[in-house]
């Protein structure tokens, strides 16, 4: 039997227009079914079921009882066009027996106004309107739809509990009707705050990395839940329990010393690669800078961190095979303006770029070397330092740690880096904004002074700078956040529509949610949990590469061979699409079916190919 069976009732359907429906009649938005395929389906199933029966007029030449119902909302003022499920349930079964895809109506969860029913007693129900098909257009058809007054006439007065479920009820229809329902705006919601949560805990971690942030104390018990604590002291034991906590830090003093010991103590160590913009873009320029924070016990940071700032060590190195190459049409290079506070210039081959970027990555770090021994440097016994913790930094690090790869240096076997922070997520963190910003206007806000920027060295040694900014001034000016999103909200809600007003508000509630006060951050996050690439990108201009990376992603083989559930008569079981069956939850037949066997329907339904080849059954549940 169907998943919904009593959307098939005996019941036979009104031919007189404005005739009333029968109250066991179910009945679905039209607007709802029309976009059905695209909102619940990826874009392969979606579009081999459009072009089956939706588009080129294949949804109207199946013909569609309608009806209409004046929804009583101030929201929608043209009433709500309907078609009975029992035809919905004919369209399903006609796309499983063609197609071999089993589909089935929306949850109730996920799309609750699709499925529509009007069985309590005094409320409107639906009115017969027509037939739409090929000789009728939905325009004709609504235009002869009587005005509200014949509605209000023929129904007696609705009770205020019957008008509060029929309101709730048209609310959900019209919800259904739109391109995206609430359930696919709360996910979108949901993955925005986890990827704004994932950009302040960077942020967090940073902090207790260069000791402006404690670290979280484990096991602490909030003293406002224990009486054993006498009255006067629980102000002070509530303070120490905030500290340890991090939920209510002291004052930062950018004239002492860190206040907390420096988490791990990490060497940072920033990377920044400038390759050509044309052809396939051939590495030019190398820059590696890098800060020990056991530099930093005992001296005070200074404005903006500038005092630490000078402990940062750079080395740039050019490429001479590649030598010749300058960029001039999308970016200013200046391969040759490395600053000279920062060092001197070094020059390098191919082949020996793998060997020259891991001595960075070991001690000395970073300091220049006379030859290429490896990178150890030894004490008077020549004993050799021991391995230290390293934190990868970068500016959109995905695309330089893509470029080391390509060098031949993969940073992610470091045993000893525990993780990588990225200054484009710091700074929104910061900033509290969606969108990355360059590194000039980061140095700009941050009143630091960026020369040369392109220049492989100098992009690293700003990229560490920002870093310690950006972990200073968040400290600094965080007492200060809500009144400024308060003025901010204030000054948008001047000019900005109401839409865009709300959007603002969302805004501000999810960073609120995302950037709780308290943690420390939380465990480092290993590099392949960022999603950072672990083969080469095509080649392009930076913003290409971006989208290339973007791209990747939606169309990985992960998503090609994507999980699916089977959803009989409410069990599920669960399989992954690589061509091998997944049996059904009640024993009956076997459902699966390969990507290319997929791509063979597409090309069928296209009219590009005939015959085709028998597909088994694909699930798909909602």
């Amino acid at each position: 039997m169907s998943a919904i069976g009593a959307v098939l009732p005996s019941t036979e359907l009104p031919q007189v227009i404005g005739q009333e429906a029968p109250e066991e009649i179910k009945f679905c938005p039209l607007a709802a079914v029309s976009k059905w395929p695209y909102k619940s389906f990826g874009h392969l199933d979606s579009e081999i079921i459009s072009k089956a029966f939706f588009a080129a007029g294949k949804f109207r030449m199946r013909g569609w009882s309608l009806y209409y119902i004046y929804t009583l909302l101030d929201t929608a003022n043209k009433p709500l066009v309907l078609v009975p499920a029992s035809e919905v349930q004919a369209l399903f079964d006609d796309i499983k027996s063609e197609l071999r895809l089993l589909v089935y109506f929306p949850s109730v969860e996920k799309e609750p106004g699709f499925l529509l029913s009007f069985t309590e007693k005094g409320i409107p129900r639906p009115r017969y309107l027509g037939r739409l098909d090929l000789e009728h257009s939905l325009d004709e058809m609504e235009a002869k739809i009587p005005p509200f007054t014949h509605e209000v006439n023929d129904n007696p007065r609705i009770d205020d509990r019957s008008f509060a479920a029929f309101k709730k009820k048209m609310e959900e229809a019209v919800q259904a009707m739109k391109q995206k329902s609430k359930f696919q705006k709360n996910k979108k919601k949901k993955e925005r705050i986890t990827l704004k949560q994932s950009w302040c805990e960077q942020m967090k971690r940073a902090q207790c990395y260069l000791g402006v942030r404690p670290r979280k104390e484990p096991g602490m018990r909030d003293p406002a839940s224990d009486p054993s604590i006498p009255i006067r002291e629980l102000e002070q034991a509530v303070q120490r329990y905030n500290l340890s906590q991090c939920i209510e830090l002291p004052d930062l003093d950018i004239s002492e010393p860190a206040p907390f010991e420096f988490r791990s103590n990490v060497v940072f160590i920033c990377v920044d690669v400038e390759a050509y913009e044309k052809n396939e873009r051939p590495i030019t320029e190398i820059g590696i800078s890098t800060l020990d924070t056991s530099d930093l016990i005992g001296l005070p940071p200074g404005e903006v961190g500038k005092t630490w700032m000078k402990k940062i060590r750079t080395r740039h190195f050019r490429i001479k095979e590649t030598a010749h190459l300058h960029n001039s049409e999308f970016v200013a290079g200046c391969a040759d303006r490395f600053e000279p506070e920062f060092g001197e210039s070094e020059w390098i081959s191919f082949k020996d770029a793998p060997q020259v970027i891991a001595s960075c990555f070991r001690p000395p770090y970073s300091r220049p070397l006379d030859h290429l021994n490896g990178g150890l440097s030894n004490d008077a016994e020549g004993t050799p330092e021991p391995k230290r913790k390293l934190v990868l930094v970068g500016h959109d690090i995905k695309n330089d740690i893509h470029y080391l790869r390509k060098l031949g240096y993969d940073v992610s076997n470091l045993s000893n880096l525990i993780e990588a922070l990225d200054t484009a997520d710091l700074y929104r963190a910061w900033k509290h904004q969606l969108n990355p910003s360059k590194l000039g206007s980061i140095l700009v806000d941050l009143e630091l002074t960026g020369w040369n920027l392109h220049n492989a060295g100098n992009d690293a040694a700003y990229t560490l700078q920002s870093l310690i900014g950006i972990a200073i001034f968040a400290r600094t000016s965080g007492a200060n956040r809500q009144l400024n999103t308060q003025a901010h909200l204030t000054a948008h809600a001047e000019i900005l529509e109401r839409e865009a007003r709300d959007r603002a508000k969302e805004e501000a509630d999810e960073w609120a949610v995302a950037d709780m006060e308290g943690g420390d951050g939380g465990a480092p996050k290993p590099l392949e949990r960022f999603g950072w690439p672990t083969d080469d990108l095509p080649t392009g201009s930076r913003q290409a590469r971006k989208g290339a990376n973007v791209s990747e992603a939606r169309d990985s083989r992960k998503e090609l061979e994507a999980k699916l559930t089977v959803r009989v008569e409410g069990k599920e079981n669960e399989g992954i699409v690589k061509g091998k069956e997944v049996g059904d939850a009640n024993g009956g037949e076997t459902f699966s079916q390969s990507m290319s066997e997929r791509l063979v329907m597409l090309e069928k339904v296209d009219g590009k190919i005939e015959g085709g080849v028998k597909l088994p059954v694909t699930t798909r549940g909602f």
